[in-house]
Order: structure tokens, then sequence, then C-alpha cells
């Protein structure tokens, strides 16, 4: 991978975040995975009540309908463009 795509801090900030760990808790702290408070991980799954799933399935039924809308309005675009 090209550092110019992400930039060269981020390395930098992964390097230095890995260290501290290292130097607070020993190779324990590169093994073991500790999120928590402020963790900028995946949210945690809930189960979420039967209106919740609804609401988010009419939410993403719209996005995939906006989707291919767009994707249909591209491809008469491209269409057009061959003639």
């Amino acid at each position: 991978m090209d550092p110019r795509q992400i930039g060269t801090d981020i390395p930098k900030q992964s390097l230095k975040r890995w260290r501290k760990s290292y130097d607070a808790l020993g190779e324990e702290g590169l093994l073991s995975e500790r999120r928590g408070r402020g963790s900028t991980g995946r949210p945690v799954r809930r189960n979420l009540s039967a209106e919740e799933q609804l609401k988010k399935a009419q939410a993403k039924i719209k996005y995939l309908e906006a989707e291919l809308e767009l994707l249909k309005k591209l491809e008469a675009a491209e269409r057009r463009l061959r003639k």
C-alpha cells in the first residue's frame, strides 16, 4: 500500500499508541484488545425491538432504492454517450 494514500501521520500515530501500550502493559498490552469508553471500534450490537428492526429495514430499502435509481441514471447516461 502506498503510504501517501493514508498519509504519513496515521502510521506514526499507530506506532506511538503501540509503544505507549507496550510501555504501560508490556507484551500483554499488544496482545489483548482493550475496548471501552472512547473506543472508535464498531458499536456493540444489541437486540432491536420489532419496531426498531422495521425502521432499520425501511431505511435500508429506501437507501437501496435510491442507489438503484442512481445506477439506472448512470447506465442511461452511458448509453447516450455511446450513441
